[in-house]
């Protein structure tokens, strides 16, 4: 309950608190199973939910929700909603918070926010060893002026800086959207609404230098900077967990030479979604796109993919990009080695990958579209293949000094490009 301290530590009055599940009675209409309130704690099972009624938040801009629970099973495959405030999966508004349980992958335990139905982000619980059984957890959702962040026991994992769409809507707890989702029985020991004159402050949080959040629309979602300067250059890096190596260099780079930088992380796969990445590469006025297809494509070998399928797609991505943002200066980044394994935990990578003739091909296509598009090549794929010592060894990724000589080799390309 760490979290409702923080609360009353700002000294607020009471009549902030506009629902209290300690305090307040929960209408039938609003009960969905065999429903047990005992000594202010609501017992779910077997699928068992209940709602915070719609009154509680008059003013749907500005409030503050904590729910705080105890998971007393873990079921394999299953999913516990702890908030959702929405219409319809059609609809697209409100928030929605739910926490998802595999034992195996570890990292596939986690909980997910979501605004407008749109996916914002996802936060590990408990790291390798999962979340805990009778054990409390406190999520709390603050919203000022439509805009969400989001703590997983005071700690913030997520900034929204994509306006929440209001509804009528009660809020649901313990209540899948999907009812093909199992739930996971919980003891819910804590739920409390405030109203807007509350201003929650979470000890865990310091103020960054680069402050960042999250934009979407239908089928996409962008990593994106507070603007605080509308006038600076913006950058899109669109790519997979590579991008997510070389961002953490080349963010501040650019935040001295005065641009922002949002980022993409997102791959082909399979067909391109055109509407989609053509309307996310519009919603902002971007100077220059730095794009990737990436190693998740590594299945794409000729048997599965034949080569003019291949040109398509890269066709089709390129054409994203220039049809959402012609003033834009487009670079193609091309996709990294796949290296082998180390030969010992002590030794650096000394070969390719059984997969890296996979990249070949799709680099060597990939640089005939991009001259068709006119679309200008940074090849870090050449550098990289002369220094596989810099791999981590997982035959994917890359230590902290090739993702610095990624960022060099945009920041060179890029920098001249930008506006003054």
């Amino acid at each position: 309950m760490a979290g409702f301290a923080v609360l009353l530590q700002t000294g607020m009055a009471d009549e902030t608190l506009l629902w209290d599940l300690a305090r307040d009675t929960i209408p039938d209409e609003l009960k969905s199973g065999n429903i047990h309130k005992v000594a202010g704690k609501v017992v779910l099972n077997d699928e068992a939910s209940f709602a915070v009624p719609t009154a509680a938040f008059p003013d749907q801009k500005n409030f503050t929700v904590q729910v705080t629970f105890e998971l007393t099973k873990l079921v394999e495959r299953s999913l516990f909603t702890v908030m959702s405030k929405q219409s319809d999966s059609e609809a697209g508004d409100g928030f929605t918070v739910d926490m998802n349980y595999r034992q195996e992958p570890y990292y596939a335990r986690r909980i997910g926010s979501y605004v407008n139905n749109i996916f914002m982000k996802a936060s590990g619980i408990g790291g390798k060893s999962g979340p805990k059984i009778d054990t409390p957890y406190t999520i709390t959702l603050a919203v000022r002026d439509g805009y969400a962040s989001f703590y997983l026991d005071d700690r913030p994992f997520k900034k929204c800086f994509m306006e929440m769409i209001p509804n009528g809507e009660p809020m649901w707890i313990g209540r899948n959207l999907k009812e093909t989702d199992k739930s996971m029985p919980a003891v819910i020991t804590g739920v409390k609404v405030y109203g807007p004159s509350f201003d929650y402050v979470s000890p865990k949080e310091s103020k960054s230098d680069n402050p960042r959040g999250a934009v979407a629309g239908k089928g996409w979602a962008l990593d994106v900077p507070e603007i605080e300067h509308p006038d600076w250059s913006k950058i899109l890096i669109y790519g997979d967990s590579i991008s997510m190596g070389y961002r953490r260099s080349f963010i501040p780079e650019m935040l001295k030479q005065e641009a922002y930088v949002f980022h993409c992380v997102h791959f082909v796969g399979g067909n391109v979604p055109k509407e989609a990445l053509t309307e996310m590469a519009g919603h902002y006025e971007f100077d220059a796109i730095v794009f990737n297809n990436g190693l998740h494509s590594l299945g794409w070998t000729p048997d599965k993919v034949p080569d003019q399928l291949v040109h398509d797609r890269m066709s089709d991505l390129a054409q994203c990009f220039k049809t959402g943002a012609p003033q834009a200066e487009i670079f193609y980044l091309m996709t990294t080695p796949h290296t082998a394994s180390k030969p010992a935990k002590d030794k650096p990578v000394e070969q390719f990958g059984d997969k890296n003739d996979v990249v070949i091909r799709l680099n060597t296509i990939s640089a005939q579209v991009m001259q068709e598009e006119e679309i200008e090549i940074i090849d870090v794929y050449s550098i990289l293949a002369e220094k596989l010592e810099l791999a981590s060894g997982d035959g994917y990724h890359w230590s902290s000094p090739a993702y610095e000589i990624i960022s060099r080799e945009i920041s060179g390309r890029v920098l001249p490009m930008l506006k003054p």
